[in-house]
């Protein structure tokens, strides 16, 4: 004879398999589990649904990470799993990555019931609101009672919408669960055709597009295409003669200014005829120097985005509009073509700028922008990316030049170089093709814990560690000669002497270490995962960059 206990662990049960039933309706076919106890209902619910992918990490700062990953990829929400406690803690980085670059997740957090919170449990701390702010919505429905059927589908499309309504982000959904935590799932209440009520942005009426086609029809105006710009867009710029300055994670690959960072550094181009007019679509770019730039000149700059987030850390943004990125396509097809010898000078910078780069990249010794520019290049042309938010994403950016169709993802919400390779492991889980890591060594060992299990993933995963024996991107700011060197070293530096091919080693990982440009090429074809390692020196990375930007310099006087 079934007790109230069973009957409650039934119910809890249900509950959890009407939540995965009801987010697999809706499009959420990929869970990203870290294993715990107090978590086994919605564990159990999940790994019984034949319709919905689970991938378990031993880490929740990896898990957490891997979701966000996946609905950078997929556009749809990613769903992480922990159990109760500090597990729950460990999702943060990734909640704030999520806030800031607005992708959808759902984050679930077993906890422990009222009855056990306050006295001193294992494992308990205060979970509600625990993300703060960087959670769009916040749910602790209490644990699960019979009676309360009809809410449960509602509460799993609330996290649905709340995730994707704009600006997107992060929700969470605490779930207080009693023992015993295994149950048998009864019937689940009948599901709805209600559509997901999902905020969506208005179109610019006419009177706006005709605003703003006048408005921007000037001599000099320049296109700043960042991550969330389409390719229709570009296209229209370009067609009314606007230099359109992409960075890395555009997908539009050519009749575009990718050199922009080693441009605006030389004053006789970039001080000459300056820009009347800069739109900038989505995120900024990653060069600092590019906005110092337009600063300096007091260039009028509009930046426009879908869900409203603001960049503009210099205060200069003149007009902020909110809208579908393609709505701007009839303000580009109704406005006048802009000065052509404006557009003509931009082109023949770049061009000029691409062959010294590229004449400088022939003769580089193996340095860290070197690298992943080769590594990037030799990578089969369905490859994904996954770029540290470190030099890489810097490197790649300014010197790669185009990259054909592989697509670049990196975490620039918040710019860390938190969970790349668990990022990189949620990409594969829904790209098609093979999924490459541009990382650093800190940003490695920062993320060392994804390593665990990824032989056994079965993704085609190609890691590149451009080893330089600690915090290389340190030497490129001013505190590297402003601070006495033992100083710097020890808290800029930071050598740390790790052995990357025996961490690799240690977790079934095929690793080497290559040391000329063809043996890269190679590594870059080899199926994985696999790691690749390039051991660099710092100074001498830096001075890379120097030589490359003295290289476009020259170019330009000649």
């Amino acid at each position: 004879m079934a007790t109230q206990d069973d009957r409650s662990a039934d119910v809890q049960a249900t509950f959890c398999s009407t939540l995965v039933d009801e987010w697999v309706r809706l499009g959420v076919v990929r869970a990203f589990v870290a294993p715990g106890s107090r978590s086994t209902p919605i564990a159990l619910a999940l790994a019984s649904n034949s319709r919905i992918e689970v991938h378990v990490f031993h880490d929740e700062r990896s898990a957490a990470f891997a979701a966000l990953g996946s609905a950078l990829r997929s556009g749809r929400p990613g769903l992480v799993v922990c159990t109760s406690g500090t597990a729950a803690t460990h999702f943060h980085a990734a909640i704030v990555e999520a806030d800031l670059a607005g992708v959808p997740m759902i984050v679930v957090t077993a906890d422990r019931p009222p009855e056990l919170q306050g006295v001193g449990a294992p494992q308990t701390i205060p979970q509600d609101h625990l993300y703060g702010k960087f959670a769009h919505w916040f749910h602790d429905p209490g644990v699960p009672e019979a009676g309360t059927e009809t809410s449960w589908r509602s509460i799993a499309r609330r996290c649905v919408s709340e995730s994707e309504t704009l600006p997107k982000g992060a929700v969470h959904l605490n779930l207080p669960f009693r023992e015993p935590l295994v149950g048998t799932p009864g019937s689940l209440p009948p599901a709805s055709d209600e559509p997901v009520d999902v905020e969506s942005v208005g179109g610019l009426v006419s009177d706006v597009t005709t605003r703003l086609a006048n408005e921007w029809s000037a001599r000099r105006p320049l296109l700043i295409a960042g991550r969330g710009v389409t390719d229709e867009v570009i296209h229209a710029a370009i067609e009314r003669g606007w230099p359109v300055l992409a960075e890395a994670r555009t997908r539009w690959r050519h009749d575009v200014i990718t050199h922009f960072d080693s441009l605006v550094r030389q004053a006789a181009f970039a001080d000459t005829d300056v820009p009347e007019l800069a739109v900038r679509i989505g995120d900024p770019p990653a060069s600092k120097v590019l906005g110092q730039w337009l600063l300096r000149h007091g260039v009028r700059q509009v930046h426009v985005s879908t869900d409203g987030r603001v960049y503009d850390p210099d205060g200069v943004i003149a007009e902020r509009l909110v809208c579908e990125v393609d709505d701007l396509v009839p303000v580009f097809g109704a406005m006048e073509s802009c000065d052509r010898s404006w557009t003509e000078r931009w082109s023949t910078a770049e061009s000029k700028a691409r062959a010294s780069i590229e004449s400088g990249l022939r003769s580089d010794d193996m340095t860290g922008v070197g690298s992943v520019v080769t590594f990037a290049r030799a990578l089969p042309a369905e490859t994904a990316l996954v770029v540290s938010s470190s030099m890489p994403i810097r490197d790649l950016e300014w010197f790669a030049g185009p990259l054909g169709e592989r697509q670049v993802y990196s975490n620039r919400g918040a710019n860390g170089i938190d969970g790349v390779i668990a990022t990189a492991i949620g990409v594969a889980t829904v790209h098609p093709g093979p999924v490459a890591v541009l990382i650093g060594d800190v940003a490695t060992l920062h993320d060392s814990s994804s390593l665990a299990s990824l032989a056994r993933r079965r993704l085609d995963i190609r890691l590149l560690v451009v080893d330089n024996d600690g915090g290389g991107i340190f030497h490129h700011l001013p505190q590297r000669t402003t601070v006495p060197d033992d100083v710097f070293e020890v808290l800029y530096g930071t050598p740390h002497g790790t052995d990357f091919v025996a961490l690799a080693g240690a977790h079934g990982i095929t690793a080497e270490i290559v040391e000329d440009r063809r043996a890269l090429e190679v590594a870059a074809s080899e199926v994985g995962p696999r790691v690749t390692v390039v051991r660099t020196e710092r100074d001498g990375d830096v001075e890379a960059h120097r030589r490359l930007h003295r290289a476009v310099a020259e170019a330009l006087e000649s």
